[in-house]
């Protein structure tokens, strides 16, 4: 549902419209009920309520009686004629307030702010405002408090990362944005990334986070577009994921070169066909602040796995993710050899074609140190050994 949202807002929002219709449509039906009833009340003339006028009725033999019986009737009339009057006075009041809210309501609709007023008036989370540039933009511009957190899939490109830099421009001191989150843009190209990146950069904004993952078309181009953030002395960004960005071997080279003076705490390379680039994520490993590095499916050789492990005990990483690269029984020994000399406290192995009789060089070195958290599922195990084998490390603790 959030997806057909933010590929079609003007369709989330026509329920909205209709609703409205349909109230200004039963509002125009009691109006022309009271309108009715108001010449109902003005025409009756006898005692039973009738809106029906004969020829003869209210006629007096007397000329005395009709004087006396015509003076209640006048004043029931004219009683009748103000109730109806008020009735639609009040009615059509009503229609104009909501023929001015639905134009007012078509307006919002078509420049994009109508998710966001329906956020700041409780009608809808926030997440799910977020479902265009345009809608964010009038998110940041409208909200009082801040934003830390802005996520735009799949309708992002480089017009509109450009829009939303200058919203950035405007609203990012007063947004206090943390994460900016663009997976899945797959119209958005490095153009639109580096006015994003100067934006944060010129206004000093403290983004955290940034996350550019499932965006293949971008390639090396992702790197050359951040690396002015990543240089930056008063960036704030600790978290950098590009899973799926269609980086090469090559590519790691911006990051390699200058490994050394990155800030950054967390580097999610997943789903990026590495093979071969063990030596340059050895050098990456060099960044002073490390703790994070993500590289699950990224098609690596047992080489790459052993220069990988070989530099572990000269980094500050505790969190190695690993999953779906085949490493087998000796990329698990190389890696086993150096976890006690290292500060790992969480291991991903899932998918990595390990059998139960692998996992003895995995335990010997976990006895040595133990650590947090070992992920072991989709490999070539049953649950049942995997489960015997977690509780052999626990009874060796």
């Amino acid at each position: 549902a959030l997806a057909m949202m933010r590929s079609n807002p003007l369709m989330f929002q026509a329920p909205w419209l209709l609703r409205h219709l349909c109230l200004i449509a039963l509002l125009a039906v009691f109006a022309s009920s009271a309108m009715d009833q108001g010449r109902c009340d003005a025409s009756s003339s006898d005692g039973n309520g009738s809106c029906a006028d004969s020829p003869g009725d209210g006629v007096l033999d007397s000329t005395a009686g009709a004087a006396l019986e015509g003076q209640p009737k006048r004043r029931k009339r004219q009683e009748g004629e103000s109730l109806g009057a008020a009735k639609i006075s009040v009615l059509c009041g009503f229609a104009g307030f909501m023929i001015l809210w639905i134009a007012a309501t078509v307006k919002w609709a078509c420049d994009g702010s109508l998710p966001a007023r329906l956020y700041l008036w409780g009608l809808l989370p926030e997440a799910f405002a977020a479902i265009s540039v345009k809608a964010v933009t009038h998110l940041l511009r409208l909200k009082r408090d801040p934003t830390p957190v802005v996520m735009l899939r799949n309708c992002v490109t480089d017009a509109g990362a450009m829009q939303f830099a200058e919203a950035l421009k405007l609203y990012g001191k007063k947004a206090d944005l943390a994460a900016l989150e663009l997976p899945f843009n797959h119209q958005m190209g490095a153009a639109g990334i580096r006015s994003i990146v100067d934006v944060v950069i010129q206004e000093t904004l403290t983004l955290e986070e940034l996350d550019l993952s499932y965006n293949a078309q971008l390639g090396e181009s992702v790197l050359e577009a951040v690396e002015p953030l990543l240089m930056n002395k008063s960036s704030h960004l600790s978290t950098l994921k590009l899973a799926d960005c269609g980086l090469r071997k090559s590519s790691l080279t911006l990051l390699t070169k200058t490994a050394p003076r990155l800030r950054l705490q967390t580097i999610d390379l997943s789903g990026n066909p590495l093979a071969g680039a063990g030596e340059a994520i050895a050098e990456l490993l060099e960044a002073p602040l490390l703790e994070e590095l993500a590289l699950a499916c990224c098609g690596l050789e047992i080489e790459d796995v052993e220069q990988i492990a070989e530099q572990l005990p000269y980094t500050s990483l505790k969190s190695l993710q690993l999953a779906g690269n085949s490493i087998r029984k000796k990329g698990l020994e190389a890696l086993a050899d150096q976890l006690p000399k290292c500060q790992i406290d969480e291991l991903g192995l899932e998918g990595n074609e390990l059998r139960a009789a692998d996992l003895s060089c995995l335990g010997t070195a976990w006895a040595k140190r133990p650590f947090s958290r070992l992920r072991l599922s989709d490999n070539a195990m049953t649950n049942d050994e995997m489960v015997s084998f977690i509780q052999t490390l626990r009874s060796m603790s």
